[in-house]
Formats: structure tokens, C-alpha cells, sequence
């Protein structure tokens, strides 16, 4: 049913943001269209041009209670792209929001829009020859640099762990109230893009992964280039023995030897980044057996799990100590080990590795599209060059986001659950797994198909549901959400749903934030 008041809250925002900047409806309908199927209509796309086009689009939907859903960059593939959480919403498009603000080389920070990319960031950083890099995302080099943070997304190098190295957030409630976090919210002060915290209660945990205001700026740290960069590469034959390597690399992490990510992928998934599905060697049936990956693998040398981390440095001598420490650990647990050191005065556009490899780029923050290209493994059409969009191109592309104790034994029991539902329901067990901490494994398991084939979007849902509720059995929660599981989680057994809904109702008395987003049911209590 239409909104009464939709028509003159459109004419409204038209006239905050301009008529060119209030959407079409083929444009509408392209935002409606994700890596999975989603039912959810937009009402219209209004794209403001700062933080008081921002604040006035708020007012205006308030006032007529319509449903608004932010956007930074739109590329939140495999959760849900744009599609917003509930049906009719305005999607609030931030990506012309796009300045970078403030950068000061010396305290190595920088704050920056919504709209501002990796690549752009990467980018500035190269034009200043900057001895700084920001930690970047396998997912795009267009990919909103706010948007991955307070969805509390992964990166590579010493500050992989992205939401831990923000501050001074700047959010527009709905109520057209500006916050600014930490130290952000005085004056005459150069804490605010310092301290993280500022004093008495610190509210930025409130806006990340939440519905409760529209993040308008942030200041993202940066780490230094490393002057000694050790690049480990590792593989393992026998799949025997991941739980001892995945128990290396806790010891690695928590001694400080490894300050950085430690990836590690299934030989399905290598196959899905090295090109797209092999129809001739599986005469065209789905999923890829057992049997073909081990024939295609013997290019490898038939391993079976494959890793890469690496040692980040300030100087050759402190690199090499903490090379022989981590072949000491790694080597027993590992059938092949590689480590390609570089050493020198590095700056943005000019790092240590050269040569442009995708896993090397990756850990100096140069951003690609080389990750991107494996969710095209199942399309019979090859992905395009460049600019590529997995909405527009019919790949299907689903995550699940379980976070496992750091622990050998957990990772073997969740990796072997993906390994069983995954082929049950008709797709490779294609694994990713992240030690993004010390004492976590970020486990990923992509889903990926192709949507042009029918039935595969029901069969793919039926998968993602299949594997959330396994891994939910056994304790291993996701650490993110997409619109296709907001409403996964079992409830809680205290109170915590019921006093997320009373700040909502303090910050967002007209309910019009993004409803149904990352909201819980009430807890069971004790």
C-alpha cells in the first residue's frame, strides 16, 4: 500500500538535494537487484551532498514517517548490495559524499566522507607520496571506506581490524541532532582524531553494524609503510594437519610475531580465484567433485589448504627476528613454506613489491579487483575487464560470517560442517578463513552460482540457512549480518533486545532509520 505522505515527502527532498539528484525509477530498480534473491521494493534514491543535505533529508522523512536506508558505496555484495532491510524504504545514497577532509602525515590519520573509496584513498595517498597506507578489502577498489568499517569488515596489515583503528565519528540522528564522538565533539582541541575513547561514555560503538544514525565523516588511522615486508606463503598436502597450523598461528598472533591477518584458503576456493569453473573436466554437471579438484590441483602439487601472512617491520634486523621465530613455529605444521622479503625506504605508488600480484598488492593496501573476479566462477560468460558488478551481471554471491575460538579443534569441526552442507545443497565447500585477531577465525564460506539458472537463488537461500543453523548449534555466531539474516539469531539470554529498542526510541523516535536492521528480539533473562 502506498504511504499517503510519499509523494509530497519526495517533492520536499527534491527540493534539499535537487531534482537530478532524486532518482529515477530505472535507477530504483537496478538498487532493488542483489547477489540473491530479495523481494524488497525502493520508493525512490535521494542522494544529499553533505552532512546538512544529510540532516534536512532526516527531518523530512521523519516527518512523514517513511522509511529511509543509508548507503555509502552500495557494493555490499553477498549481504545484500543496496536492498534495503524493510519493503518501500528511501534509499539515502551517500556516495556523493566523497571528500577526503583531513590528513595530517605526521599523526598518520585521515578523515574522510562516506563516499570516499580505497581506491580514492589509495590514490590520495600515492599523489602526496605518502609513507602511510590505509589496509584495504578484497572486495573493490570503489568500496566505501566508512561503510566496511561500521559494518566492521576485515582489511589487511597490523590495523586489518578496521573498527578498532577509527575515531571521531560525525552521525545525523533523525531527529536532525548532530553527534560527534570522543574528543570530535570539542573545541580547541587536537585530541579529537587522536583518542579513540575522549572521556565519560564513549558512543561509537552505537553506530556500528546498528540503525540508530547516518555516519557522516570518521578519521581512519593509518599504519606506516614497513621499511621490511616478509611475505609467508604456506601450503598444506594433508588436510590432517590444519588444526596444528591453525594453532601456529594463534601462538604467532598472541606473541606478537604476527601483528597482521593470516588468511588461509581450500583448494575450491584457490580454483575460484585462478579462473572460472572447469564445465569441460566436470562435463558441465554441478557441484565440482572431490575428484576433479584433486586432478586439477596436481599443478599445485595436490595441496590442499593454502596461507599467506606476513611479517611487517621497521627495519631488516627487527624483520629477520621475527622471521626465524615464525619458521621456528610455522615449518612443523606446514608441508611448504616460502617467504619473500623486501627491504627499503617505501612510499605510497613506489612499495617493495612490484610486481603487482594481487596477494601482494593486498598486503601493502593497493586495492584491486582481483578477488572480485572469483564470484564470476560459476557464469558460463567470462566477467568483464574492468568496472565489474556482480548486481548487474547476474552472479550470485552469498556469505555466511561465523566467528570460531582461534582454536584447531573448532575450525576442523566448522570447516568440516561446510564441507557437508555446502555440496548437499548443490555448491562447492569454496572456504576462506581470516585470524583477523588474536583469539578469532573469521570463517567465510562463499556461496557462489549463478542466477540465471533456475532455481538456483532457492536452492542457494536453502544452503545459507542450512549452514547458518549448523554452526549456530555449535556456538560459532556470525559476526556480521545481511539482509538475508537479520533475523537468524536466536534470542539472547539477557535483556539486550529490550534496551536496544529503548535507545532506539531516544535516538530514532520516529522509527524510520532502517527498520529491521541488526534489531533482536528481546532476551530470555536469567
Amino acid at each position: 500500500m502506498k504511504h499517503p505522505g510519499r509523494a509530497e515527502a519526495l517533492r520536499e527532498l527534491s527540493g534539499v538535494v535537487g531534482p537530478e539528484h532524486l532518482l529515477d525509477d530505472s535507477s530504483v530498480r537496478a538498487a532493488e537487484r542483489a547477489t540473491f534473491a530479495t523481494t524488497q521494493k525502493i520508493a525512490a534514491i535521494v542522494r544529499p551532498a553533505d552532512r546538512d543535505e544529510v540532516r534536512a533529508c532526516l527531518l523530512v522523512v521523519a516527518k512523514h514517517r517513511l522509511a529511509v536506508y543509508p548507503i555509502s558505496g552500495g557494493r555490499n555484495w553477498g549481504l545484500g548490495s543496496r536492498v534495503p532491510t524493510s519493503d518501500g524504504a528511501i534509499l539515502l545514497d551517500l556516495g556523493r559524499m566523497n571528500r577526503i577532509t583531513f590528513f595530517d602525515e605526521e599523526m598518520a590519520h585521515v578523515t574522510v566522507e562516506p563516499g570516499v573509496t580505497f581506491g580514492q584513498l589509495y590514490d590520495f595517498l600515492k599523489e602526496r607520496g605518502s609513507r602511510l597506507f590505509a589496509n584495504t578489502t578484497g572486495a573493490s577498489p570503489r568500496a566505501s571506506v566508512v561503510g566496511n568499517a561500521i559494518e566492521r569488515g576485515d582489511g589487511t596489515g597490523p590495523y586489518g581490524d578496521r573498527w578498532a583503528h577509527v575515531c571521531a565519528l560525525e552521525v545525523v540522528l533523525s531527529t536532525g541532532e548532530v553527534v560527534n564522538t570522543g574528543f570530535g565533539r570539542f573545541d580547541d582541541t587536537p585530541l579529537g582524531p587522536l583518542h579513540r575513547w575522549g572521556v565519560g561514555p564513549a558512543l561509537d560503538g552505537l553506530f556500528s553494524q546498528s540503525n540508530l544514525g547516518v555516519v557522516t565523516r570518521m578519521t581512519v588511522w593509518l599504519q606506516p609503510l614497513p621499511r621490511s615486508l616478509h611475505a609467508v606463503r604456506f601450503r598444506l598436502r594433508d588436510p590432517d594437519k590444519l588444526a596444528g597450523l591453525v594453532d601456529a598461528c594463534r601462538t604467532l598472533r598472541l606473541d606478537g610475531t604476527i601483528r597482521s591477518a593470516v588468511g588461509i584458503w581450500n583448494d575450491y576456493r584457490v580454483l575460484s580465484t585462478d579462473g572460472q569453473y572447469p564445465w569441460d573436466e566436470a562435463r558441465g554437471t554441478t557441484p565440482l567433485s572431490r575428484e576433479v579438484v584433486e586432478k586439477l590441483s596436481k599443478r599445485w602439487g595436490g595441496a590442499t589448504w593454502f596461507g599467506l601472512t606476513a611479517i611487517y617491520a621497521a627495519s631488516a634486523e627487527q624483520g629477520r627476528a621475527h622471521r626465524l621465530h615464525m619458521e621456528k613455529t610455522l615449518s612443523p605444521r606446514v608441508d611448504d613454506l616460502s617467504i619473500l622479503e623486501r627491504t627499503g625506504e617505501p612510499t605510497s605508488g613506489h612499495e617493495l613489491f612490484t610486481e603487482h600480484e594481487p596477494a601482494l598488492d593486498f598486503l601493502q593496501g593497493i586495492p584491486h579487483e582481483g578477488s572480485l573476479r572469483s564470484v564470476y566462477w560459476r557464469k558460463r560468460a567470462p566477467p568483464p575487464a574492468s568496472e565489474l558488478d556482480p548486481d548487474r551481471d547476474g552472479c550470485g554471491v552469498l556469505w555466511v560470517c561465523p566467528a570460531v575460538p582461534l582454536r584447531g579443534a573448532d575450525v576442523v569441526r566448522a570447516v568440516k560442517l561446510c564441507e557437508e552442507k555446502m555440496p548437499a545443497h548443490g555448491f562447492e565447500p569454496l572456504i576462506a578463513m581470516i585470524a583477523q585477531t588474536e583469539r578469532v577465525m573469521y570463517l567465510v564460506p562463499l556461496i557462489i552460482y549463478d542466477r540465471d539458472v533456475d532455481g538456483e537463488d532457492g536452492r542457494a537461500l536453502a544452503c545459507h540457512d542450512a549452514l547458518l543453523e549448523a554452526l549456530r548449534a555449535f556456538g560459532y555466531l556470525p559476526y556480521r549480518l545481511g539482509v538475508q539474516s537479520m533475523r537468524s539469531l536466536a534470542p539472547p539470554r539477557d535483556e539486550h533486545g529490550a534496551v536496544l529498542r529503548r535507545i532506539k526510541a531516544a535516538l530514532d523516535p520516529s522509527g524510520v532509520l532502517s527498520p529491521g536492521r541488526y534489531e533482536f528480539p528481546t532476551g530470555r533473562g536469567d
